[in-house]
């Protein structure tokens, strides 16, 4: 069977100003979706590259979100990071860190904060574009916090994910974890000077793994001995079958196969 990363999906409190910020960064908003009354959703990317993001807005709920502690940070790359991290200022994100070339890393990278406090990080790869001269922007990986790094890679193996590297930085060890064909990549962190459990808060919603056998998968993923929260079930509104899992931190991973009729 095969699978990927889908996209990844996080609640933020007014949907266009979102939508307006990462288009700001030179992502296109490529659909919307009203999912009930109370929930309206958008989707930016990089149609021909990287990554997808959802965003959702709960119209029914006027609080703050609450970050918690599980969201570290969401990348975005590009070939003209100068340019990228002001119009991400001007369009009302925080200035965190200016652009700075990294010693350990062939890249210039620099930190914003964008909508309801998520921590952005820009990247340029030295010294060539990455992708062809009018490739702007991308969305590359985003990265959460988990409690043990080796059981949740367990875990994303089992839904078919491979991990394609591991990083050790002060304080921290990294891993991500993908399709290298096709989908998106996940990033995995533990804070090793940090065992406190890990609180969505209310950012987080949950994160996509397409595949080619909903039912197969799922079943591997329980006999694993992990949690399912939603069996398999074939929706009338969309020509998918989806169900859910709960990673060993509670992310909420929603699996997605798309019906041939």
């Amino acid at each position: 069977m095969g699978s990927w990363v889908g996209q990844y999906c996080i609640y933020v409190s007014d949907l266009d100003r979102a939508v307006s910020f990462f288009e700001a960064i030179g992502l296109t908003c490529t659909s919307r979706t009203a999912v009930d009354e109370n929930t309206a959703e958008a989707i930016v990317e990089n149609p021909d590259k990287g990554s997808k993001l959802q965003l959702a807005q709960r119209l029914n709920v006027r609080d703050p979100i609450v970050m918690g502690n599980a969201f570290w940070k969401l990348y975005v790359s590009g070939n003209d990071i100068e340019r990228q991290y002001q119009a991400a200022l001007d369009a009302g994100g925080t200035e965190i860190s200016a652009p700075e070339r990294a010693d350990r890393w062939p890249m210039t990278i620099a930190f914003v904060g964008g909508p309801d406090g998520y921590l952005v990080e820009l990247t340029q790869r030295h010294p060539w574009n990455d992708g062809d001269a009018t490739t702007y922007a991308w969305l590359n990986q985003y990265c959460i916090y988990v409690s043990d790094l080796e059981r949740t890679i367990g875990f994303y193996e089992t839904l078919g994910l491979a991990c394609t590297s591991r990083t050790d930085i002060p304080d921290h060890k990294e891993a991500i974890l993908e399709n290298p064909e096709q989908g998106g990549k996940i990033q995995l962190a533990q804070q090793l000077a940090n065992d406190a459990p890990i609180d969505m808060g209310t950012a987080m919603w949950k994160l996509y793994v397409n595949t080619d056998d909903c039912v197969g998968l799922h079943q591997a993923a329980v006999d694993a001995g992990f949690t399912s929260t939603m069996a398999p079930l074939k929706l009338e509104r969309w020509p998918v079958t989806i169900a859910f899992l709960s990673d060993p931190d509670g992310y909420s991973v929603e699996l997605v196969e798309r019906n041939a009729d």
